[in-house]
């Protein structure tokens, strides 16, 4: 006990109080520090869940179901048929994630087609693709040729922001480009699914016209040593996918009539005659 009061008094207290006081003001500094950090960043996630913002590839197919009692009337269904993927996850070269959300934001409702462009588009566009072969490489059922392209549908609109990875049967994509046909024929899942009816349009109608902006030509190219500055937004993949969907609803008719004022002021074209636009390139 004397040896330890002898230590404390030949203690320099006037060194050592500053130096203890110091260190714990630096150790409570850098704990608040990074709480306040966690905390921003729980925010952060917390307020990009609410408002549907999200950095992930869903990969859908499309399915026209007959509806009972009304002759040449379908019901639209669509379904994941891969997991999830992030952006991050999906794409291990930085440069092209930000190409890609840059991309996706320049998508709108009138054009939800993600504008792909040279080789890096290209190369943006075939990665996702393969993502989606190789997961359903393995699948027990047949093989079929499904279009696909990669679609941001208009952010200020859908519920949740992400980029969709949309495959179809070409033969039904293209009934989409008729605007009666969608009006008259098409019923939906969920009330809310109408905005797909107008990205499907608006999709068909960018098929039917790239089939006529492209030449057969392009198809020739070597991908390896081309630069890729005019390729095909929607691909054609062969892939073994479930093509005997059911609804989990009854059809829901959309009221057109309310929604196509809406369409108009943000400026989507819905005709059956609907003017061709360039192929950008």
């Amino acid at each position: 006990m004397e040896a330890l009061l002898e230590w404390l008094s030949e203690m320099e207290w006037r060194r050592v109080f500053p130096e203890l006081v110091g260190k714990a003001a630096g150790v409570l500094l850098g704990i608040a520090i990074s709480w306040w950090v966690l905390f921003r960043r729980r925010l952060k996630y917390l307020d990009r869940l609410r408002r549907g913002d999200s950095d992930e590839l869903l990969f859908q197919a499309h399915y026209l179901l007959p509806v009972d009692g009304e002759d040449g009337t379908v019901q639209l269904v669509f379904r994941n048929v891969a997991p999830r993927r992030t952006i991050d996850d999906a794409y291990d070269n930085p440069s092209a994630r930000e190409s890609l959300r840059q991309l996706a934001r320049a998508t709108t409702l009138n054009a939800p087609i993600v504008p792909t462009e040279g080789r890096v588009g290209f190369e943006i566009l075939n990665d996702a693709a393969s993502i989606l072969t190789g997961w359903l490489a393995t699948s027990s059922m047949p093989r079929k040729v499904w279009l696909f392209c990669m679609t941001c549908e208009d952010r200020n609109v859908v519920r949740k922001e992400c980029i969709r990875c949309f495959l179809f049967q070409e033969d039904e994509l293209l009934r989409f480009a008729d605007w009666r046909w969608c009006r008259n024929h098409v019923r939906v899942e969920r009330p809310w699914h109408w905005l797909r009816v107008v990205t499907l349009h608006r999709i068909a109608c960018y098929h039917r016209d790239e089939q006529i902006a492209l030449p057969v030509a392009l198809d020739r190219s070597v991908p390896f040593v081309d630069d890729q500055r005019q390729h095909r937004r929607i691909m054609r993949l062969a892939l073994g996918i479930c093509d005997s969907e059911v609804a989990t609803s009854e059809p829901c008719r959309v009221d057109w009539d309310d929604k196509e004022s809406v369409l108009l002021q943000r400026g989507v074209l819905m005709s059956s005659e609907t003017p061709s636009s360039p192929v950008a390139g």
